[in-house]
């Protein structure tokens, strides 16, 4: 399923900016732009992210299968003829802006290659002429498109060929499976050796805590999510229990966690996951899930796609509570502040996510981020940030995009003076 634009649109091209896909046309400086009434959407391209649903102002961005066919179609005849355009197509970038940083290369190293350090090192490829040092945990890129999106939304998962891409470049060194503190340096919030720059884009995986008792024995949205998408080291700390289980949260994970434990067999089957996950969701008995908001449904932050293709796909066996307030959880179920208690066998809580404390940087605990001012950290000269961890666990693809393009052209402003030599 791709996306498609409406009459409705105002052209403001806030989409653009966050389309990690570049599908999304005229864009700004490209003929056409401002003069029509409309952009649109490359069908053959879109990987159904929803990231233009997400931002756009008017609404105008909606699913193909939502939106008017006449609009379906006019989006499509627009690039009729056009050969689609490589979001990630190395040859295709412009000439590096060299004179922003000085005639000598530097030396970055990124930390982490999921969506905000790929973009943080394709904009450091594109705007200087850095030498790229990139590092994760995992053998493989992709971080949460890889190991956060949804088993059954597969198109999501294709910007990941583009992602590997960038690990080829002729600038770029790729480790995969290191950890960036075996790199000699940067203790005290000092710069690793040979690094003129770290930028840290680390995402923020830990799950927030409801602070109830008895939580200890339910299931994080991190732990869950990571299990059914095959997250290296991952397991599933808690036995599935029908035939109901309660899912405190109301944003997009918990409809996919809503979504996933009600699949039937046959729909498992076309998704990718593990034959032992699939075993275990389709003996758990559960049939029903309760999805527990806290506040009420206008401070519900699931997207109107995410939450149409959960009744499609679930139905009548969801059922929405609002304004509720979990007091304890147990064998007898989920207690609720109004004295009443929701009997299930399985708590999955999915309330957010925060960031880590990374050694030698400051750390807010209450935001979950590392302070910094548009992505440098603050009071480590050298240190920045982008993704989840420099703005808090909000946000999809897309706008890892325009954040690493902010972390990156503070970097650039604050290096402008060459290198000095031998560094």
């Amino acid at each position: 399923m791709s996306y498609a634009i409406s009459g409705e649109c105002c052209s403001d091209a806030s989409c653009v900016a966050v389309c990690p896909m570049n599908c999304i046309h005229p864009s700004p400086g490209e003929p056409g732009f401002g003069t029509g009434a409309s952009l649109f959407i490359d069908p053959r391209t879109c990987i159904d992210c929803g990231a233009c649903a997400d931002i756009c102002p008017v609404d105008a961005a909606q699913p193909s299968e939502q939106a008017a066919a006449e609009d379906v179609e006019r989006n499509a005849a627009y690039f009729a003829g056009q050969e689609p355009l490589d979001a990630m197509d190395l040859d295709s970038w412009e000439a590096p802006s060299y004179q922003v940083w000085g005639g000598e290369p530097r030396r970055v190293l990124v930390v982490g290659a999921g969506p905000a350090g790929l973009y943080a090192t394709r904009e450091l490829l594109l705007r200087t002429t850095a030498e790229v040092t990139l590092v994760d945990r995992f053998e493989q890129v992709g971080g949460l498109v890889r190991y956060g999106v949804a088993p059954d939304h597969p198109s999501t998962k294709q910007i990941m060929s583009s992602f590997e891409r960038i690990t080829h470049h002729r600038r770029v060194r790729w480790l995969p499976g290191t950890d960036a503190t075996e790199l000699e340096g940067g203790a005290a919030g000092g710069l690793p050796d040979g690094f003129d720059a770290v930028i840290h884009a680390v995402g923020a995986r830990r799950s927030r805590r409801l602070g109830i008792s008895g939580e200890d024995a339910a299931c994080s949205a991190e732990d869950f999510v990571a299990w059914y998408n095959g997250r290296p080291g991952s397991t599933l700390p808690v036995e599935l229990v029908g035939p109901r289980a309660v899912i405190v949260g109301n944003g997009n994970v918990a409809l996919d966690v809503a979504r996933i434990l009600l699949s039937d067999e046959a729909r498992l089957r076309t998704m990718d996951v593990s034959p032992q996950v699939r075993r275990a969701l389709v003996t758990s008995g559960i049939k029903e899930v309760v999805l527990l908001g806290r506040r009420g449904p206008d401070e519900a932050a699931y997207t109107q796609p995410a939450f149409q293709e959960l009744l499609t796909a679930a139905g009548d066996r969801v059922e929405l509570r609002y304004h509720a307030r979990p007091t304890a959880w147990s064998s007898e179920g989920l207690a609720l502040d109004d004295g009443t208690t929701i009997a299930a066998g399985n708590l999955f809580t999915a309330i957010g996510f925060e960031g880590r404390p990374i050694d030698g940087l400051p750390f807010d605990p209450d935001r979950g981020i590392v302070p910094n001012v548009r992505g440098a950290v603050v009071g480590r000269p050298g240190h920045y940030v982008a993704g989840w961890i420099k703005r808090g666990g909000r946000g999809g693809i897309g706008v890892n995009k325009a954040c690493a393009q902010e972390t990156v052209m503070t970097l650039v402003s604050s290096s402008r003076a060459p290198a000095s030599p031998g560094s």
